[in-house]
């Protein structure tokens, strides 16, 4: 396989990760996994899940209130219905598998996981300012932002 070479490094010298990618891949592995696992259980349970929303929407007993802000919130949701919060689910979860998948390859430092996460995270960006999640939207430049930083020093 030919390397790119990279001019902060001597002849015939491994390339060594930097300790902040490290850090920001650590990071971005803790983060992505917590995430996958929550949308795995949402995954399995949606339909106990999309039930006990249903009965939480209409007051049930033993269901505490909720504001007429969350109740539009809630009824928006289900007004999806269950094929449509599992089709919701399954993207999520292939958008973050990808963008883990970019992490991976920056760990390795390949060029390539910079280009595969920045172009994942730039897309989440999108739905992230259509709902107005601005602390995502920080986050995600942040990352993209300090990734970038790296990028000089992957090879491949």
């Amino acid at each position: 396989m030919i390397l790119e070479s990279n001019p902060f490094l001597p002849e015939n010298q491994e390339p060594q990760r930097p300790q902040f990618l490290t850090v920001l891949c650590v990071l971005s592995f803790i983060w992505s996994g917590f995430l996958l696992f929550c949308l795995f259980i949402l995954l399995i349970f949606s339909s106990s899940i999309f039930s006990g929303l249903e009965k939480l929407l209409v007051g049930a007993e033993g269901m505490p209130p909720i504001s007429e802000d969350q109740q539009k919130a809630l009824q928006a949701l289900l007004d999806l219905g269950p094929q449509k919060f599992l089709i919701m689910i399954a993207v999520a979860i292939i958008m973050y598998m990808t963008s883990l998948l970019g992490v991976v390859k920056m760990w390795k430092l390949q060029k390539w996981g910079f280009y595969i996460y920045a172009g994942v995270n730039g897309l989440a960006l999108t739905y992230d300012i259509i709902s107005g999640s601005y602390f995502s939207i920080i986050l995600s430049i942040a990352f993209i932002g300090m990734y970038l930083a790296n990028f000089r020093y992957m090879t491949k």
